[in-house]
């Protein structure tokens, strides 16, 4: 390989690698706020349960604020891996148009980039999906918490909840199936199912918030 040949295949390294330690370091951050934000949430659930109705309520509200604030906190994650995997396509797609027209000496280097670019994009999909399952899982226990919330209301109240409840249940399980579809999808399927798992993920928020809504008082 000539000087020139080496040089350019370090700076898409350098590149590449400053990438990357980019994209860790704001997934690090985002998972930091994330982690402090459900942890406090798992220790109020965990108090629903023993508390009278006039501390439910306070706790709800509380429970409420801290929601929000962790559901921006996981957007902004989602965000940022999806924005870096739409730049890992664009670059896949030209290291790719690149190996067509390499020279034998360049061939090398030009696999190798991507190769290293390939292997990053489906660390970035992994990542999508780990921050997709915990946002079902945290749809999951606020639906569980509806139930909580009314363990000492009238019959009537809970048989309506419960009902609702039922209904949220079925919503999360059609978003978890579309989740299991999106990690087995190959890239060309990839974007459109992702877009479907973004509003199916979307309807159980919504749903569940209506829900809360209705039954708050």
């Amino acid at each position: 390989m000539s000087t020139k040949s080496q040089e350019i295949q370090d700076k898409m390294t350098a590149d590449i690698e400053a990438g990357k330690k980019a994209f860790r370091d704001a997934m690090s951050k985002a998972q930091t706020q994330i982690d402090a934000a459900a942890a406090d949430i798992s220790k109020l659930r965990a108090s629903l349960k023993t508390e009278t109705a006039e501390a439910k309520a306070r706790t709800m509200t509380r429970l409420d604020e801290l929601t929000k604030n962790l559901d921006a906190a996981r957007r902004d994650q989602e965000t940022k891996i999806e924005e870096h995997l739409k730049q890992l396509h664009t670059q896949i797609d030209a290291a790719n148009a690149e190996l067509k027209t390499a020279t034998a000496q360049g061939k090398v280097a030009a696999e190798e980039k991507a190769k290293t670019l390939r292997s990053e994009y489906d660390s970035a999909r992994a990542a999508l999906s780990t921050a997709l399952d915990a946002e079902l899982a945290e749809a999951k226990a606020r639906i569980g918490t509806m139930l909580d919330n009314v363990a000492d209301k009238k019959a009537e109240v809970k048989a309506a909840v419960q009902a609702k409840v039922a209904d949220l249940q079925k919503k999360h399980e059609d978003a978890q199936k579309k989740v299991q579809d999106l990690k087995k999808a190959n890239a060309a399927a990839y974007d459109e199912l992702r877009r479907g798992v973004r509003s199916a993920i979307n309807d159980v928020h919504t749903a569940v918030r209506h829900a809360r809504s209705e039954y708050a008082a």
